[in-house]
């Protein structure tokens, strides 16, 4: 890795893959959070990553759970927490994860679609 680093480097394609990465996350950014308007989420605007907080009643786990069985795999924020308290009940979307940009969106249309599902709202006791 150090070595296609320093070949980078020395060829000046640094620069234009690191555009080229920025871009990407740029657009990825965009196709998320403009399919997820209305969901409680943040990130950074060039970041890998967004966390979506889920809504009062939707635990996480049954969330990771549910998206597994769809074949797409996010985080929760347990791995996250450090110290005593709780974990939010919220999940981490690496949305530089996807092959492509058509895959983010069809992985997104998956947790919307799972978002929207009853089961995920345990019943009240």
């Amino acid at each position: 890795m150090i070595e296609a680093v320093c070949q980078w480097l020395a060829s000046g394609d640094a620069e234009t893959l690191l555009r080229w990465q920025c871009d990407e996350l740029a657009a990825r950014q965009t196709l998320a959070r403009r399919r997820l308007a209305g969901w409680d989420i943040s990130g950074q605007p060039l970041g890998a990553n967004l966390w979506l907080r889920l809504p009062h009643g939707v635990r996480s786990a049954a969330l990771v759970e549910a998206l597994a069985s769809r074949g797409v795999r996010v985080t929760s924020a347990e791995p996250f927490c450090v110290g005593s308290e709780p974990a939010p009940q919220a999940i981490r979307l690496c949305l530089s994860a996807a092959a492509t940009r058509e895959a983010l969106d069809q992985a997104l249309q998956a947790l919307l679609e799972v978002l929207e599902a009853p089961p995920l709202v345990p019943a009240t006791l």
